[in-house]
């Protein structure tokens, strides 16, 4: 990467190129890695880099970035697109996301119609309608209809990718150092809730990424408040709502800095007014033209989300205090265990970490690794919450953040959580305490550990090493049980 930009385009072109090799020159119909293509693929991007070592300089943030990509590529590769999904259904039956999907395939236009009377057809149509679009692409070459449905995941791991590539473009805009930097991508690139993301095709991930540029964008706007960047995060924030309306939770943090910047710089009051107003004018329309439609023409409620799932027989102490387990995976009658999930900080972690799935159900020797897994999850979920305290108090720049970074982190932070635990607990239904609402909190969380990590004077103390120790094991077994998964079929 070019260490005198802090943003270039050439990741992006590089995962478009990915992209377009996957769809056209591989089979992606296939549901294992157990295929010589994919070993040989392989073989052929070592010998690759082998031959440009010297003439291409990979550092060490682009390595882990290029070791992210590959990794979830593979689990894409064997992942069907009706496995780990959420409200997906099928292609075939005219509901769920891939029935919204294929409806634009097939008429190039939105459903008509009230969207409740459909499944997952209330959502916003952005990622269904490039999901379409991108469909009649690969069928206009003469794509089995099969592999024209799978290369739907294609999209998502794009937009997953992209987020770890702009995960490092803010760790360059907050200045963090190697060892701040190396945490970060560690923790993105191999957090395995982005990786079941990377496979899903629902609108997840569309938001996410748009969500997570918007961070990166109003970081640039504080330093250089120009017109051209708060238009591009106006629609990166409107972009990100039109996918999924979550995506709005970005906007509270961007507001305090929009209000921090106005409060600093009064004398130029005017300038940043008129820079709001076109934020406004752009953002709305964009963010929410699709509730304001079928509010006004079938009277659906604005946040309308239908009644899913079975209810959860537990009190609210039970599903805040309770946190007995017996099992590392998510406890579901479904499985063949006696309950579901109703404790709300076990069903945070465990579906972060292997979403609604038992993989010990599909290999048992992925257990041991799951196990791994979860403890250095539960040990980070710890150490994030005590270096979030540290670095959102901190009162001698000993965490090298500056305060309007803190201000913008800060409040996103206590943004998503707020809502997160309004939507898990205001419903008694398991599906809504899934991770994947607040998934945006992973990039926060680890920026807070790598500002907190930068700070540690002495790298060689054994409490460092500790520390960098769970990370890097807490990716390993992050790698070594999905991939381990994609040949246990």
């Amino acid at each position: 990467m070019n260490k005198e930009r802090s943003f270039n385009y050439q990741p992006f072109i590089l995962l478009g190129a990915l992209v377009l090799f996957l769809a056209f020159c591989m089979d992606t119909t296939a549901e294992t890695l157990r295929r010589p293509q994919y070993l040989f693929f392989l073989i052929a991007v070592i010998l690759v880099l082998f031959v440009f070592r010297q003439l291409v300089s990979i550092s060490e943030p682009a390595l882990i970035l290029l070791l992210g990509t590959m990794f979830r590529t593979a689990y894409v590769l064997y992942t069907a697109i009706w496995t780990r999904q959420h409200d997906v259904i099928d292609f075939g039956t005219g509901e769920g996301h891939a029935g919204y999907i294929e409806y634009i395939y097939e008429n190039l236009s939105l459903p008509s119609g009230d969207p409740r009377e459909k499944w997952a057809f209330f959502q916003p149509p952005l990622h269904h309608i490039i999901a379409g679009l991108w469909m009649r692409f690969c069928a206009h070459f003469g794509l089995a209809y099969r592999q024209v449905q799978e290369n739907v995941q294609l999209l998502t791991l794009f937009y997953i990718c992209a987020v770890t590539v702009i995960s490092y473009f803010i760790c360059r805009e907050l200045k963090l150092k190697e060892w701040g930097t190396r945490i970060v991508l560690v923790i993105v690139c191999f957090h395995p809730a982005l990786t079941i993301m990377s496979g899903s095709i629902n609108n997840d991930a569309l938001s996410l990424m748009m969500a997570v540029l918007s961070v990166y964008l109003v970081i640039l706007w504080y330093k250089t408040p120009s017109l051209r960047i708060i238009v591009m995060l106006a629609i990166s924030i409107g972009l990100s709502m039109m996918a999924k309306l979550s995506g709005g939770t970005v906007a509270p943090a961007v507001a305090a800095l929009f209000l921090l910047k106005l409060i600093k710089d009064r004398e130029h009051i005017g300038k940043y007014i008129l820079q709001y107003l076109v934020f406004g004018i752009i953002v709305f329309p964009l963010g929410i033209w699709w509730e304001i439609k079928n509010m006004l023409a079938y009277g659906m409620p604005f946040n309308y989300i239908p009644p899913v799932g079975e209810q959860l027989n537990a009190s609210m102490l039970m599903r805040l205090f309770d946190v007995r387990t017996g099992n590392i995976y998510p406890c579901l009658i479904s499985n063949g265990d006696a309950y579901d999930e109703y404790n709300v900080w076990l069903a945070m972690l465990k579906t972060a970490l292997f979403d609604d799935s038992n993989l010990g159900m599909e290999s048992s020797g992925i257990n041991l690794f799951a196990l791994i897994l979860f403890t250095t999850a539960l040990v980070l979920a710890v150490m994030s919450l005590i270096a979030t305290v540290k670095v959102l108090t901190d009162k001698k720049n000993k965490y090298a953040l500056l305060p309007e970074h803190r201000l913008l982190f800060g409040v996103l932070y206590v943004t998503l959580l707020i809502s997160y635990f309004i939507f898990a607990l205001g419903s008694n239904n398991y599906s809504a305490m899934n991770f994947r609402y607040i998934a945006l909190v992973i990039v926060v969380e680890s920026v807070f550990l790598g500002g907190s990590t930068d700070a540690c004077t002495d790298k060689h103390h054994i409490l460092f090493r500790l520390f960098a120790a769970i990370v890097f094991v807490f990716a390993a077994a992050s790698l070594s049980a999905y991939l381990l998964l994609g040949f246990a079929r």
